[in-house]
């Protein structure tokens, strides 16, 4: 949990100490270091402003996933899942039910939980739908973030040149040629960390993070129809198949005693 107002008082001293640092600095080194924090600074103020200290906070610690993040798998919940069809197929209940606790995954624990627990379809698409929702609004909510804060840059930026061009205004004829290239330096400087900002590393970034939720929604659409076949009682190994047919990108192939139908065939026989 992030301390309240932390991260909003910090981008504001940094934006206050870079405008400080503006003002009288002649250093090339210090107009670069204050126009960078003047662009960053503010970006991220404004989009505390506009969404919350919170909101944003849970953004910036979740960005570096985007690139550790590992393809969407189901790991051990796989496997799991499978024991609880088996249980579930078989008229086990109650062991099923001990294999619904150690899925992880939300929405399969759900799902599962309400399949055992015998509700009905209407009822067990309307949890699906409200938990999908919640979830798809939330990624809605940090992409909306990152593209306010692809157009907060450019506008620092501008600001920035914009300060820039007043202090070099306000310089001339009271001080020599070096203050005013820190001025026109600082001006010009802005733009560039506010255009590199939002083109080079925010808009990229929101790009990746839409494709990780592109996948998540395929993913969510498997689980989906993994639950439907629990819900009916089908094979684990139908099941199964399902799963590989989407990881490999292959048709669903089933030999015969793994098919639904030979399942069938076999009961009427019986």
């Amino acid at each position: 949990m992030i301390p309240k107002l932390t991260i909003a008082g910090l981008c504001l001293a940094v934006l206050l100490s870079s405008l400080t640092l503006m003002l009288g600095a002649t250093s090339p080194w210090l107009v670069g270091i204050s126009g960078f924090f003047f662009v960053v600074g503010g970006t991220v103020i404004a989009a505390i402003v506009s969404e919350g200290y919170q909101r944003v906070g849970q953004l910036l610690c979740r960005l570096p996933s985007l690139f550790t993040a590992k393809a969407a798998t189901l790991g051990s919940d796989e496997e799991t899942f499978l024991q609880v069809a088996t249980y579930y197929r078989r008229g086990s209940v109650h062991h099923a039910e001990m294999h619904i606790k150690q899925i992880a995954d939300p929405y399969l624990n759900l799902g599962s939980q309400l399949i055992v627990d015998r509700c009905s379809e209407k009822e067990l698409n309307r949890a699906l739908q409200w938990l999908l929702s919640n979830n798809l609004e939330q990624k809605r909510r940090r992409l909306r973030i990152l593209h306010g804060m692809a157009s907060f840059a450019p506008a620092f930026g501008m600001l920035g040149t914009l300060l820039g061009l007043v202090r070099l205004l306000f310089s001339l004829g009271e001080s020599g040629l070096e203050e005013a290239g820190a001025a026109m330096g600082f001006a010009m400087i802005t733009t560039v960390y506010g255009l590199v900002t939002a083109n080079l590393i925010i808009k990229p970034m929101a790009i990746k993070m839409e494709q990780r939720y592109r996948e998540q929604l395929a993913w969510q659409k498997v689980k989906y129809e993994m639950l439907m076949l629990l819900y009916e009682k089908g094979h684990p190994e139908v099941i199964r198949e399902t799963l590989n047919a989407f990881i490999t990108g292959q048709p669903l192939h089933l030999t015969p005693e793994k098919s639904p139908e030979s399942h069938l065939v076999s009961a009427r026989a019986g």
